[in-house]
């Protein structure tokens, strides 16, 4: 059986408008192009997992140096990372420094001796254990350098006599060595350990407890030396220890004749501020 032949259908692209009254046939539209796929993001750097959604900075997490405070008020704008931890909003942390204001106090103990020989040769020695005492007072023109005034205080209690080379007992009573005078001191500022140095006018006075004065001297040029060693507290007090030396030459009051020389070592505690 045969089969009877079927035309063939025009395709779209075959089908053609015949025009009308000599008009020009319209032009046919092209099919819709088809939208290009959405764009999608980098992947991250090789060994990099993105953060997960809703993904916070991890404790502790601080601004980067020279980054201001916010102002007051501020609020982070929103997004995936919320809030910043207390942190962020940390103090900075405390720096210690020798500047402005410098106060040292010390107290300790020690070995005072004093020494006194007249024209004719004779010799009295004071010696024995006491107090020393101090404060300086003054200003850092420039870190970790210091300019003060010292007042301090060594004695020998009970001093132990001796005259010309012959002990004699002991006083009742004390050999002290007093002095003032301005000074310097040095910090190296990685160790907090300082070396300070005074010239002063230091003056000698040996007396009983009832406060009689045996000997007495005139203001005569010494120097006070500590070298010694602090630890930071807070951001301004620092507390340690030292060593003390003190050395003077003096005249006596009374008898110009007789010449005093004094020396003193002594452990000290310090409190300072600065």
């Amino acid at each position: 059986m045969a089969f009877a032949a079927i035309p063939r259908m025009a395709t779209a692209q075959e089908v053609t408008v015949t025009p009308s009254d000599g008009e020009a046939p319209p032009p046919v539209s092209p099919p819709p192009a088809t939208s290009p796929p959405p764009a999608q993001p980098p992947p991250p750097s090789p060994g990099y997992a993105a953060p997960p959604p809703g993904y916070a900075p991890p404790p502790g997490y601080a601004p980067p140096p020279g980054y201001a405070p916010p102002p007051p008020g501020y609020y982070p704008p929103p997004g995936p990372y919320g809030y910043p931890p207390p942190a962020y909003y940390a103090a900075p942390p405390v720096v210690n420094k020798h500047d402005g204001l410098y106060l040292r106090m010390h107290f300790g103990l020690g070995y005072t001796r004093v020494r006194g020989t007249d024209g004719t040769g004779a010799e009295l020695v004071l010696k024995g254990g006491g107090p020393s005492l101090g404060i300086a007072i003054g200003g850092s023109p420039v870190d970790n350098l210091a300019i003060f005034g010292d007042l301090f205080f060594t004695a020998a209690d009970n001093a132990d006599v001796s005259q010309n080379g012959v002990a004699s007992g002991s006083v009742n009573g004390s050999a002290d060595l007093t002095g003032f005078g301005v000074g310097i001191a040095y910090y190296i500022e990685s160790a907090n350990v300082y070396f300070s140095g005074t010239v002063a006018g230091v003056h000698f006075n040996l007396s009983d407890n009832d406060g009689n004065n045996f000997y007495e001297s005139k203001a005569g040029l010494g120097f006070h030396g500590i070298i010694g060693k602090e630890w930071w507290v807070s951001q301004n007090w620092g507390l340690g220890i030292a060593g003390e030396f003190v050395g003077g030459s003096m005249k006596d009051k009374n008898n110009s004749s007789l010449e005093w020389t004094g020396t003193a070592f002594n452990l000290l505690f310090s409190s300072t501020f600065n």
